[in-house]
């Protein structure tokens, strides 16, 4: 299923390939991104929240002069750890973290609602050609004025994209879920470069975190 998605979308005019941000405003007010501290960070995520930024991954990864811009939602994460928002992006778009600051202040002053189609979801499961892509050309992470950023190719956005669509998908019949109200779905390690444990970041734990699902009571 093709999702449709309401953002807001903030020209940018570098001398990159990057065009615009897309802004997910509040859609997203229960995704919490807990940046590595020190080498795994934490992403808890609702379901609807899940569907919604599992298609937002991939209508990044589909969009070469796009990055995708999800806000820190206000008040304290599920986790005692500091939160930061995040920025999502194809390498080939040019942008560098350092680049940020001086974008977002630009693009508060232009902004327009905008209604984005995201491309429907794969399996998650890939061929050898993509797996062996990801070990060559992991993903990158950093962190920069308080904002973290995920850097990749668009095979490997995409496939994180359908990988949050499935956890999205799951969380309903989700034992883990239905005990405690969250339920641990990948540590995307596949990702990030599994042999670089001195990098930022190796391993991003996807955290299904849904009171709704929550059987309060039962065993």
């Amino acid at each position: 299923m093709r999702l449709r998605l309401r953002v807001s979308s903030r020209p940018v005019s570098t001398g990159m390939r990057l065009g615009q941000v897309l802004d997910t405003g509040p859609m997203l007010s229960r995704t919490f991104f807990h940046p590595p501290d020190p080498h795994v960070a934490f992403l808890y995520v609702s379901r609807a929240d899940l569907l919604r930024l599992g298609a937002l991954f991939r209508l990044a990864a589909t969009s070469p002069r796009s990055a995708l811009h999800v806000p820190a939602p206000p008040g304290p994460g599920p986790l005692e750890a500091r939160t930061t928002s995040l920025l999502v992006a194809r390498e080939d778009t040019g942008l560098r973290p350092s680049d940020w600051p001086a974008l977002r202040r630009a693009a508060r002053h232009a902004a327009a609602p905008l209604t984005v189609t995201a491309p429907a979801p794969r399996p998650a499961d890939r061929p050898d050609a993509v797996r062996r892509l990801a070990d060559r050309h992991p993903a990158r992470f950093a962190e920069h004025a308080g904002t973290s950023f995920v850097l990749a190719r668009p095979e490997l956005l995409f496939w994180m994209g359908d990988s949050l669509t499935e956890a999205g998908e799951s969380v309903a019949t989700d034992p883990g879920v239905h005990r405690r109200g969250e339920s641990y779905r990948d540590d995307w390690v596949g990702f990030f470069d599994p042999d670089r444990t001195d990098d930022p970041m190796h391993a991003l734990c996807v955290v299904a975190a849904d009171p709704l699902f929550h059987r309060s009571g039962r065993p």
